[in-house]
């Protein structure tokens, strides 16, 4: 994709349209921004799909709200209910969209799948809602709402429909890639802490081609950003499971190319307690071994305590940093945060190597 800016680049800003393929993270990094957003305001983020606080209508200056909608699932007959007022009818809209337009409030609200859309009623609606911020006869968007949009591209999305050229005139169009491995696996043990499957971050580090690829066929799964995170979390949630069932997940999640590839690794097998007993000894051991047990030597090294990484196995830290940096570096990033720190303090001459890399991520 031309001109395109990783995912985790994307500015949060009135009127933009983040156009990529499914999958890649747009909806979270959105969510993301709009909460760091909030905390530099000083305002209580609050997603008006999970909670709408109860003085918020009294007190909207506190509050920095966010909502996201399916695009195809809102039609301009959700926008408000009739009600009959002395004479004359009135629209009472939804409590989530009211509260996009209180005076004083600040916030997203994100329109999601927005180039799926199909009727002509429906893009009319978000043609009003983007380019004047106005629903029907008298809602309107608060000054303090930022309206963004996103999209999936033709070669994305079977059902895609081209939006109105005035449309495309009135907003920023940005094309947008998914995030890189290492991003990914950061976000991973925010996100997740242990609970997820390391493998997948190791096989991704191998292999970064492999985070996204577009389908086979027209009825296959393929790899994103989000189905690796859906495989990483389901197998750790099914770790005692069958390998039968494990290869299932990872094809059902991943497709068939991606899937049996790392399937293969999940099956490879190592007595990993001897391994790191013979690395003491010598760390060079570690270049003679293919690279799905390489994977699984650098797993099994990320769960060793930080006393013996930085006593017995030090010298095999000191390896990777002198002939496999990017892996001292993927074995940083698996570790915990106060483990990779407690590391980094002890053994400052091997991670003074690798610092740039792992100072970029939490």
């Amino acid at each position: 994709m031309s001109f395109a800016v990783r995912v985790t680049q994307i500015p949060l800003e009135d009127r933009i349209l983040l156009m990529g393929p499914p999958g890649i993270g747009k909806t979270e990094v959105v969510r993301q921004k709009a909460e760091r957003e909030a905390e530099a305001l000083g305002r209580r983020f609050v997603d008006l799909r999970e909670d709408v606080p109860g003085d918020l209508f009294q007190n909207p200056e506190k509050y920095y709200v966010f909502i996201r909608i399916v695009a195809p699932h809102v039609f301009p007959e959700d926008l408000g209910v009739p009600k009959h007022a002395e004479g004359y009818a009135e629209f009472l809209p939804p409590k989530a969209l009211k509260a996009l337009t209180l005076k004083g409030i600040a916030g997203v609200f994100f329109i999601d799948e927005l180039t799926n859309v199909q009727r002509d009623d429906q893009i009319a609606m978000y043609y009003s809602l983007i380019l004047e911020k106005e629903a029907g006869w008298m809602l309107r968007l608060a000054e303090g709402v930022k309206v963004v949009a996103a999209g999936n591209p033709p070669e994305w999305s079977e059902v895609t429909r081209p939006l109105p050229k005035p449309l495309r005139n009135r907003l920023a169009v940005i094309n947008v890639a998914p995030p890189t491995v290492e991003e990914w696996i950061a976000y991973m043990r925010r996100r997740y802490g242990d609970e997820w499957e390391r493998l997948t971050a190791l096989y991704l580090a191998t292999y970064p081609q492999d985070i996204l690829k577009a389908p086979e066929d027209d009825f296959s799964a393929f790899p994103t950003p989000r189905s690796w995170t859906n495989t990483a979390l389901l197998l750790h949630r099914h770790r005692d499971a069958p390998w039968e069932l494990k290869e299932a997940l990872a094809v059902g999640n991943l497709g068939g190319e991606v899937g049996v590839k790392f399937a293969a690794l999940l099956k490879t097998k190592i007595n990993a307690k001897e391994v790191l007993r013979k690395l003491e000894a010598d760390p060079k051991l570690f270049d003679k071994l293919d690279v799905s047990k390489k994977l699984l030597v650098l797993d099994a090294v990320a769960q060793q305590p930080a006393d013996r990484l930085a006593g017995p196995l030090k010298g095999f830290l000191a390896h990777l940093a002198e002939a496999h940096r990017e892996m001292l570096v993927l074995l940083a990033l698996l570790m915990d945060k106060e483990k990779r720190l407690a590391l980094v303090k002890r053994l400052p001459d091997v991670f003074m190597k690798v610092s740039d890399e792992i100072s970029r991520y939490p």
